[in-house]
C-alpha cells in the first residue's frame, strides 16, 4: 500500500524512528525513502531545490575603512570669575609686560592629541625644561613663566607651575598642553626667589596636596598677597570704576588668629577605577594632587590624581582625630565600595555639665575602632566644651560665635574656620550703621543669602528689625531656631529666592541696611537691579569669591537704575584660609 505523506509528516516519521535512509538520485532530485512498520512503503517525495540567486554587482556594499576621525580640543565652558577664567588675565598681563600678542603663544594642540601615547610629537612638548624664572603669581597661587615653543621658533608658550614664587628660578616638566598655556610640574628649585623660606614649610605633604600653597611664606607675606589677589580682582572686573577713581585703596586683609589648626571641616576621598566592580587593594584616601612635582621628595602614596593623606596641618585637633579613626576604619571596609567616595569631618561642639560623666553627654562621632568609644576633645574656657568629630551628614551640629550658639546640619555650608568669625561678624555689625543716625530712629536689616543665620543673628543688637531671606527650607529653619536658642527676638526668616526679597520687604528703605553673602558664582543682574530699586541706606557685600564681588559692585553702580547713587566706602579681606590662596572680601557701599 502506497501513502502519500508530506514532508511534516516525514519529519515526525525521521524524529520517531532511526531506521531511516536518504538517498539522493543523480540528478539531483533529492528522493526520501522511508520503511515503515507493517510493510508500509512511501512513494518518492520530489522536490525542487533552487540555488539562491548570486547578488547583482551593484546590489554589494562595499565596504570601505573609515578614516580615522581627528582628536579635537575642547575648551571647558568657565565663569570668568572662575579660576581658570581669571586666568586668562593673568596671561594677558604677562603678554602685555613681553610685548607679546595671544598669538605669539598660542598652540596647535591637534597633532599632540592625535599622536600615539608617548609618540614623538607628545615627547616633544612632555620635555624637562631648565633655568625657567618665574614671572608672576596667579590669584590660584600658581607661578607663571614664559618658555619656548618646542617646535616653532618664533613663538612662546605660558607655563603653569606650582608652588613657585616670582624670582624662582626653577626646573620644570611640561606635563599637558592647552592652546593657551602649558601645565608643568616643579622638578627643582635652582634658585630660591628673595621671599621663599623652604624652611618654614611644616607639613609633610606641602609640594603634592593641592590644598595649601604658601607655607614657604611668611604669614605677614600671604596676607600681602591676597591683598593682591583684591586688587587684581577689582582690576580685571570693575576696569571702569577703576578708571573714573571710584573705589578707595583696598584694606589691609585682617589675620586670621590661627594660621594652623583652624579647619572645622574637611572632606577626604578616594576614587574607583575605572570598569573595575570591585577594589582589590586600599585606594589612596585624602585629598587631590597638584601637579606631578619631585622638588622636595615627598614620600606620600597615591596615584595621579589623589594624595593619601593621613593628617592634615589645617585641620584643628579633633578633625585629624576623627580622620585617623575613618581611615582606620576605611582600611577593613573598602571593598564594600562600589565607586568613589567622600568621608564627611565635621567639628561639633557642646557645653558639658561638669557634674555628669563626659562619655554620657557625647552626641555621636567618629569612633576610635579599637575601643569603640567616640574621640573627643575637652576644652577649658569660662564654660567647659566637649569637640566630637561627625561623619553623617543629616547629623545637627552646634558651634559658638562670639558668645551665639548656631545649630545646622553637617553637610551644609557653615564657615570653616571659627577663629576669625568673631572679628569678621563684630566688622559687618559695625559696618551696618546708618551715618549720622540718632539713637532713637529706627533701624532695618535685611540678610540675603542668610543660610543658617550667621549675619541676621550677631548684628541683630541695635536694629528694631531682621529680616532674613535663604533659598533652603531647612536653612531656614535652622536659623529660627538659632534666632530662639539665643533669646534673639526681633529676627524673622522667610524662604524664597534672593532675587525676588526686595517684593516682601516692607521697612522703609531710608532705614535699611542690606547684607549681601551670595555664593562663588555671586548675584545675577535681577537680584542687582531689585536691589537698587530698593535703595537701602547701606550695602555690605561679603564674598568667597572677590572676582564675582568686584563684577557685581560695577554692574550695580554702573548698570543699575540707583547706581550712581552710592559709593565704595571700604573693601577689605578677611583670611579665612591661611596657607592657601583663598581671600574672602567684604566690600561696604553707602549712598552717596
Amino acid at each position: 500500500m502506497l501513502v502519500r505523506i508530506t514532508p511534516r509528516r516525514v519529519s515526525f516519521i525521521l524524529r520517531s524512528y532511526r531506521n531511516i535512509s536518504r538517498t539522493m538520485s543523480v540528478d539531483s532530485t533529492p528522493s526520501v525513502s522511508v520503511t515503515l512498520p507493517n510493510n508500509i512503503a512511501v512513494d518518492p517525495i520530489t522536490t525542487e531545490l533552487k540555488r539562491p540567486a548570486s547578488p547583482k554587482v551593484e546590489d554589494v556594499k562595499v565596504q570601505t575603512k573609515k578614516s580615522k576621525k581627528l582628536k579635537k580640543y575642547k575648551a571647558k565652558k568657565v565663569d570668568d570669575t572662575a579660576p581658570l577664567g581669571v586666568l586668562k588675565f593673568e596671561i594677558n598681563e604677562v603678554l602685555k609686560k613681553f610685548n607679546l600678542t595671544p598669538e605669539q603663544t598660542e598652540t596647535d594642540v591637534t597633532p599632540i592629541l592625535n599622536d600615539v601615547r608617548n609618540g614623538t610629537i607628545q615627547r616633544a612638548y612632555n620635555r624637562e625644561l631648565q633655568n625657567i624664572e618665574v614671572i608672576k603669581i596667579t590669584s590660584n597661587g600658581d607661578g607663571l613663566a614664559l618658555i619656548d615653543n618646542p617646535v616653532d621658533p618664533e613663538k612662546k608658550q605660558i607655563a603653569l607651575i606650582p608652588f613657585t614664587l616670582p624670582g624662582d628660578v626653577v626646573s620644570i616638566k611640561v606635563d599637558k598642553t592647552h592652546p593657551h598655556y602649558v601645565e608643568a610640574s616643579l622638578l627643582n628649585v635652582i634658585k630660591p626667589s628673595a621671599i621663599r623660606n623652604d624652611d618654614l614649610i611644616s607639613c609633610r605633604y606641602f609640594g603634592r596636596c593641592s590644598g595649601c600653597q604658601y607655607q614657604f611664606l611668611t604669614y605677614e607675606q600671604q596676607l600681602g598677597l591676597k591683598k593682591d589677589t583684591i586688587s587684581s580682582a577689582y582690576k580685571f572686573f570693575a576696569p571702569r570704576l577703576l578708571a573714573e577713581s571710584l573705589l578707595p585703596s583696598i584694606d589691609d586683609t585682617v589675620a586670621s588668629p590661627l594660621q594652623f589648626a583652624y579647619r572645622t571641616k574637611l572632606t577626604p576621598h578616594f576614587d574607583m577605577p575605572r570598569k573595575m566592580k570591585q577594589l582589590e587593594t586600599r585606594p589612596p584616601l585624602g585629598f587631590g594632587q597638584k601637579g606631578r612635582t619631585s622638588w622636595r621628595g615627598v614620600e606620600a602614596g597615591g596615584n595621579a590624581s589623589i594624595i593619601d593623606i593621613e593628617e592634615c596641618l589645617i585641620g584643628t585637633p579633633i578633625i585629624n582625630q576623627g580622620m585617623k579613626n575613618e581611615r582606620a576604619k576605611f582600611e577593613t571596609n573598602y571593598k564594600n565600595y562600589k565607586k568613589g567616595a567622600t568621608i564627611l569631618l565635621r567639628e561639633n561642639t557642646k557645653i558639658i555639665n561638669q557634674d555628669q560623666p563626659v562619655e554620657e553627654q557625647l552626641d555621636d562621632g567618629s569612633k576610635d575602632i579599637s575601643t569603640n568609644n567616640i574621640s573627643h576633645e575637652i576644652v577649658e574656657s569660662n564654660k567647659q566644651l566637649v569637640k566630637t568629630c561627625v561623619t553623617n551628614t543629616r547629623q545637627i551640629v552646634t558651634e559658638y560665635v562670639n558668645g551665639y550658639t548656631f545649630q545646622f546640619s553637617a553637610g551644609e555650608f557653615f564657615q570653616n574656620n571659627n577663629s576669625i568669625l568673631p572679628l569678621v561678624t563684630d566688622y559687618v555689625r559695625e559696618n551696618l550703621i546708618i551715618p549720622h543716625s540718632n539713637p532713637q530712629d529706627p533701624h532695618y536689616l535685611v540678610d540675603a543669602y542668610c543660610g543658617s543665620g550667621l549675619f541676621s543673628i550677631t548684628a541683630s543688637k541695635g536694629v528694631d528689625k531682621v529680616i532674613g531671606v535663604e533659598v533652603s527650607a531647612d536653612s531656614v529653619s535652622f536659623a529660627e531656631k538659632n534666632a530662639k536658642a539665643n533669646n534673639i527676638k526681633n529676627c524673622s526668616f522667610i524662604v524664597g529666592k534672593a532675587e525676588e526679597i526686595f517684593a516682601s520687604i516692607d521697612t522703609p528703605c531710608a532705614r535699611t541696611s542690606v547684607i549681601i553673602d551670595p555664593p562663588r558664582k555671586g548675584c545675577d543682574d535681577v537680584f542687582l537691579n531689585q536691589l537698587a530699586e530698593y535703595n537701602p541706606a547701606r550695602i555690605v557685600y561679603i564674598s568667597c569669591n572677590v572676582n564675582s564681588q568686584a563684577r557685581d559692585v560695577e554692574y550695580f553702580l554702573k548698570e543699575t537704575a540707583a547706581g550712581s547713587k552710592y559709593k565704595v566706602e571700604s573693601i577689605r579681606g578677611f583670611d579665612f584660609f591661611p596657607q592657601t590662596h583663598h581671600v574672602e572680601s567684604v566690600c561696604v557701599l553707602s549712598r552717596v
